[in-house]
């Protein structure tokens, strides 16, 4: 206990601060423009604390990429498995919108996970590979089944998931950080079109 709170709960609320303003202060100043000394003064907490829990920026970016990868994508995992008996339009649909609230709705978190990972640097861009690999698998799969249903042709589908995954992303990104957004309905009919046209060509 210290002050009347187990240590754990405080050095779990220590590291949410400091992962909450890594992703205020990544997504204002950029990831290159960015240092400890600003994250630490976001998060009112001092360096020593900061590096009790992380080895330095790199690792925080790591922690934060993970985390909001791992919400969409498990957002977008749930939304298919929901709708497996769907037809391939409304799953495309509805995944697109899980997608988007998951990592759109919050600027900060499109930015840094569409935007200041890319270059950040050879650790963070082996990560971000074997993220986009595994979004391709999950994206290939379920092409795969509405090829079985007989709704879009049988194909390779590696490279034409990659094509998706790089538009979807671009998309979401101008979208999540334009004043005022469009509609998201009509987002998602933007983005259905460029999917089936990949999937179906």
């Amino acid at each position: 206990m210290y002050a009347g709170q187990p240590v754990e709960d405080r050095q779990r609320q220590r590291r949410a601060r400091f992962l909450e303003s890594g992703l205020t202060v990544f997504a204002r100043d950029g990831y290159a423009n960015s240092s400890v000394g600003a994250i630490c003064k976001d998060a009112g907490l001092s360096s020593r604390q900061f590096y009790e829990e992380f080895t330095g920026r790199e690792s925080l970016l790591l922690e934060l990429y993970e985390q909001i990868d791992r919400e969409s994508r498990d957002a977008v995992s749930a939304t298919i498995a929901e709708r497996s008996d769907a037809a391939a339009i409304d799953i495309i649909d509805a995944a697109v919108r899980a997608y988007i609230e998951s990592i759109g709705r919050d600027p900060r978190k499109a930015r840094v996970a569409l935007v200041e990972v890319v270059g950040a640097g050879p650790k963070v861009e082996k990560f971000r590979l074997e993220l986009r690999r595994a979004w391709g698998a999950l994206l290939a799969s379920a092409a795969e089944d509405a090829a079985m249903h007989g709704e879009i042709p049988p194909g390779d589908y590696e490279m034409r998931v990659l094509a998706i995954i790089g538009a979807v992303n671009y998309v979401v990104d101008a979208w999540s950080g334009s004043d005022p957004r469009p509609p998201l309905d009509d987002v998602i009919s933007v983005l259905r079109r460029i999917i089936m046209g990949a999937v179906s060509a």
